[in-house]
């Protein structure tokens, strides 16, 4: 068995380089439609949160807040995107760095949605779950 490895020097190629970004986690607040000139999108964060222990064995937690858009006006799934919803998203991303109030160089992470899909829904209270929830789960939530 072989490999090829091909080395290309991006600065004499004609091409545009595309970030994918894929996203499992908890949306941190309703979905809203918005217009802007005309085109209609969908805004929503998504928050994916990782433990771990550190090099003193306490348990660290990080949480990693991306903006998403998906343009249209979402249709029958928005109704569904909803604070604490498991979602997975995937499409392009953007980088913006800014400083903030504080002088603090910080960095958003930007998603225009291609694909969106519920990976749980969350009860309203009335006894139902989501068929991804397991007896004895607690609820995981970063926020």
């Amino acid at each position: 068995m072989y490999s090829r490895v091909y080395v290309f020097n991006l600065q004499t190629l004609d091409i545009n380089i595309m970030l994918q970004l894929e996203v499992i986690g908890n949306i941190g607040s309703d979905a809203v439609i918005k217009d802007f000139s005309g085109t209609k999108y969908v805004s929503f964060n998504v928050a994916s949160s990782e433990t771990y222990k550190d090099q003193n064995g306490n348990k660290v937690e990080t949480t990693t807040w991306v903006s998403v858009l998906w343009y249209g006006d979402g249709g029958a799934l928005t109704q569904y995107l909803k604070k604490g919803t498991k979602v997975f998203v995937r499409g392009k991303m953007h980088a913006k760095v800014y400083t903030d109030k504080q002088g603090i160089n910080q960095c958003a992470i930007n998603l225009n949605a291609s694909e969106i899909n519920l990976c749980g829904v969350k009860s309203d209270g009335n006894n139902q779950t989501d068929s991804n929830d397991t007896v004895g789960k607690k609820d995981d939530l970063p926020f």
